[in-house]
């Protein structure tokens, strides 16, 4: 991929190596440091502003279209109400990588004390307007205020794929979490049909963000490797791969990388595409169908 399709400019962190062993994929070259504040300066993105997906107006063809996604969707969502239910009430809730804090202002409306961090200063910016005070960071770099065993939930809601060292940030995950409390990573699934369908033209590919591209099967194995102790899966992101605008945006992404890298053939998500799409993945497993999967895990109390 050798363009930052958002910003529509080349990007020297343009290749993805796949592990033979467990499915991981990684950037290669991994982003220095320094340079990946940069890839967040933009007018909008999903965790500021308007968001990237720009808008388009659906026709009757695409209501028919996911409306039959619809009634083929079982997802399992992350709910706060229902995370709640497993917290002691008025606990502790952390997010590393909260964006704008969506998930926070939930748990603060359910009368739990809430604590974000996050390094997009845009983004914490729009938390504020929520009044949720979110202090910079990042999952790999957290604040030196988080106290160690504090947290009875520490989320990372697709933000585990942009840390440079995505087991540094589990192992501070694990390191802030009460014994006996629960963390949820979420992250893009990279075995879903989707994705091996439109690779790089892939919403959720977004590279060079996105640095990092999980399975459900390795991101366990790593989380039990950690410490943490399996209790649920979730899924969630059907519908929306056959969304109009989210067509729309990826047939953007193949357009500019066409345009950028000629000798490319990019895959173009046409509404063809889609109604492809549809009848190859909606038989299918959880773990191939959803383009994003969450772990709930506990830290054991010893």
């Amino acid at each position: 991929m050798s363009i930052d399709a958002i910003k529509n400019q080349p990007t020297p962190y343009s290749a993805v190596k796949k592990c033979s062993a467990c499915g991981l994929g990684m950037l290669d070259p991994l982003p220095p440091a320094d340079a990946i504040p940069s890839f967040y300066v933009l007018d909008s993105y999903y965790t500021h502003g308007d968001g990237h997906v720009v808008k388009r107006p659906p026709t009757i063809a695409d209501k028919i279209l996911t409306k039959l996604a619809w009634l083929m969707d079982r997802r399992r969502p992350f709910e706060p109400a229902q995370i709640a239910e497993r917290l002691p009430k008025g606990g502790k809730v952390c997010d590393l990588g909260c964006g704008h804090a969506h998930h926070l202002k939930r748990f603060l409306d359910l009368g739990f004390e809430v604590t974000g961090v996050d390094p997009d200063a845009a983004a914490r910016e729009f938390a504020a307007l929520a009044g949720i005070t979110v202090e910079a960071g990042t999952g790999e770099d957290v604040p030196d205020t988080l106290s160690e065993g504090s947290f009875d939930l520490v989320l990372m809601t697709h933000s585990l794929e942009h840390c440079r060292n995505p087991r540094k940030a589990l192992e501070n995950v694990f390191r802030l979490t009460k014994p006996g409390g629960l963390c949820y990573i979420e992250v893009p699934n990279c075995t879903a049909e989707h994705f091996k369908t439109f690779t790089v033209c892939s919403t959720m590919f977004d590279a060079p963000r996105h640095m990092y591209f999980f399975s459900p099967t390795n991101l366990k194995q790593l989380m039990r490797n950690i410490g943490f102790v399996p209790i649920d899966m979730l899924y969630d992101g059907y519908v929306r791969q056959f969304d109009q605008s989210w067509r729309g945006w990826e047939t953007t992404i193949a357009d500019r990388l066409a345009s950028h890298d000629p000798s490319q053939k990019p895959r173009r998500h046409s509404f063809f595409s889609s109604v492809l799409l549809l009848l190859r993945s909606f038989w299918r497993s959880p773990d191939e169908k959803y383009d994003s999967f969450g772990l709930l895990m506990q830290r054991p109390q010893v």
